[in-house]
């Protein structure tokens, strides 16, 4: 994330922090005198999806449809040689608003809305924003065939900004087949996208790759393979001063549970409890596997 005083108006999007979007949003709201005189008339009502974004995600649901409304006004008003991009940001938005309050179809309406427009004027980075939407909102054989479609048009388009979902996507195909135990094909996704992340240097989003990869190998037998990634994970997470790690350190545990080494798993389980206790949406959503950890990890 850049500083707010080292970008043109047309670059706001480099203000984004997806883990802070309450510092985010201020910054856009900042920027909102200087972008709505701007010459591209596109800017205003394009930034306006993007407060909305960070309002949707900070749960002010009513914050950010009063945006969206202000965005679509303005894109109505535009000549329509201008509308295509902010039309896009628009339906992205309002179907990722629609997911998050939980409406009827999820957002996959607005999604296919923002597809088509996406599609039709080679905006291949929104087109695949789009494809990698309905993959979340649909289910099972859907959700499949649209991480895929939004793979192979990732992989196949110039746009060097479309190809940057590639990691992502494969990490998404690898959870729905999962989902499908089909383990073995999500291995293989999420090996791609650990060698896509690390060609790219990005550290974190490897070592979440490798994790993926590593239970999948246990969940195919493979325990000791499994344990050598998670221990391989456990130092580079060290040597890069990272935290240590929840997930991890369940994992290890359920390795070593699996070889019936409890006493060996036990302490492992009690580190995994001990830090995912203090994430607030892991104690909301997994109760019931946070309360194994306890009983585990004898705490």
């Amino acid at each position: 994330m850049k500083n707010i005083d080292s970008i043109k108006p047309e670059e706001f999007d480099h203000l984004w922090n997806y883990s802070q979007p309450e510092i985010t949003v201020e910054q856009f709201r900042n920027l909102i005198d200087i972008i709505k005189t701007h010459e591209d008339k596109t800017l205003y009502p394009q930034l306006l999806t993007q407060i909305a974004r960070c309002e949707t995600l900070l749960r002010n649901f009513e914050s950010a449809s009063l945006a969206l409304q202000k965005a679509i006004v303005i894109i109505e008003q535009l000549q329509n040689n201008d509308k295509p991009l902010p039309s896009t940001r628009y339906f992205l938005e309002k179907g990722r608003w629609e997911n998050w309050h939980q409406e009827s179809d999820r957002g996959k309406s607005s999604f296919l809305l923002a597809l088509n427009i996406a599609t039709l004027h080679s905006l291949d980075f929104y087109a695949v924003d789009a494809m990698h939407m309905l993959g979340i909102v649909c289910q099972s054989e859907e959700s499949l065939e649209w991480n895929k479609k939004a793979m192979l048009y990732a992989e196949k388009s110039t746009d060097l900004k479309a190809k940057s979902w590639l990691g992502a996507l494969y990490n998404n195909i690898g959870w729905t087949y999962h989902s499908k135990e089909d383990f073995n094909a999500a291995l293989e996704c999420f090996l791609k996208s650990d060698i896509w992340f690390k060609e790219r240097k990005r550290l974190e989003e490897s070592l979440i790759a490798k994790w993926s990869a590593a239970k999948m190998m246990r969940l195919l037998g493979r325990i000791g393979e499994a344990l050598l990634v998670h221990y391989e994970s456990a130092e580079q997470r060290k040597s890069a001063n990272l935290e240590n790690d929840g997930y991890i350190a369940e994992e290890i545990g359920e390795c070593l549970l699996t070889l019936n080494k409890t006493d060996d798993a036990t302490p492992f389980f009690a580190s995994a409890y001990t830090i995912l206790c203090e994430d607030n949406w892991f104690a909301q959503h997994e109760f019931a596997r946070l309360e194994r950890l306890k009983q585990l990890g004898k705490c």
